[in-house]
């Protein structure tokens, strides 16, 4: 939250909504507030399913069936077919997965964590269960498990970008900026159109007192997602600091249209409050 960004006599910022985004999969649609206010994670990480094979099992037809409700928002319907997927069978650890990241969607973390630890009883070497159970850690402000969960993804997947993002995240949470410096560069090396992780790695240096770094980075964001709207909200609050008023407002109201047109009327309501007291 931004309390007074610009004094009478000169421009400084006092504190920042800043929005830093944990990834759970590959598709992104939206973001919702973790227990940390600055800090953001994603809602739906669900890739919709896919008709290259044919589905031989009951099972896997409620899986299809929860995963394409997930996509569509229906949350209560997919934790229903991610249930009898799991019914027809108990091993299924996509099943698991996917119903815990429903479940996470809901705001449900303990019946996501129970859901990615079954799928981790079943196969302790499934990497996507310890980034999602990190995520869901990370949410509930448990970033040094977390921190652990996304190590040990990255052991067993040290091509898994998304972790990388997420442990940076979790790290610069606990202060450990270069650390978290150093996964976020990682992670843009295994992904160099990794735009979250440019997002992130702008706050990062953001906090380590590198403005033009940061803003940078949120340049890189938003050329690779033009509808990134954290990353112009984040871009606004290094743009007040350098006391660059207009831009600063300029890219809060992008911010705000953006929000708004996706209807997250939360962040659209805390970014409009933000540009109100910028232009006092």
């Amino acid at each position: 939250m931004i309390r007074r960004l610009f004094g009478q006599k000169r421009t400084r910022v006092n504190k920042v909504f800043t929005i830093a985004i944990f990834t759970t999969l590959t598709v992104i649609s939206s973001v919702s507030c973790s227990k940390n206010d600055n800090v953001l994670i994603t809602e739906v990480g669900v890739n919709p399913p896919t008709r290259r094979s044919a589905i031989r099992t009951k099972a896997e037809a409620f899986y299809v069936q929860g995963k394409n409700q997930h996509v569509n928002g229906d949350l209560q319907a997919a934790i229903a077919s991610y249930g009898n997927a799991i019914n027809e069978n108990s091993q299924y650890v996509a099943a698991y997965n996917g119903r815990g990241l429903a479940y996470f969607d809901l705001g449900d973390k303990e019946k996501a964590i129970a859901d990615y630890n079954q799928a981790l009883r079943i196969n302790p070497n499934n990497a996507e269960a310890y980034n999602n159970r990190g995520n869901a850690r990370a949410s509930q402000g448990n970033n040094r498990e977390a921190i652990k969960d996304y190590s040990e993804a990255i052991r067993l997947n040290p091509n898994y970008a998304e972790a990388y993002n997420n442990r940076g995240n979790a790290r610069a949470s606990l202060g450990e900026k270069n650390r978290g410096l150093d996964d976020f560069d990682q992670a843009i090396a295994l992904n160099p159109r990794y735009a979250i992780a440019y997002n992130n790695r702008g706050n990062a240096r953001a906090a380590n007192g590198d403005p033009q770094g940061a803003i940078a980075d949120y340049n890189e964001a938003i050329r690779l997602n033009p509808n990134f709207a954290p990353a112009y909200n984040n871009r606004g609050n290094a743009r007040a600091k350098n006391g660059d008023k207009e831009g600063a407002l300029k890219d809060l109201e992008q911010a705000a249209n953006i929000f708004q047109t996706q209807g997250n009327n939360d962040l659209y309501q805390q970014v409009t409050k933000n540009i109100k007291e910028l232009a006092q």
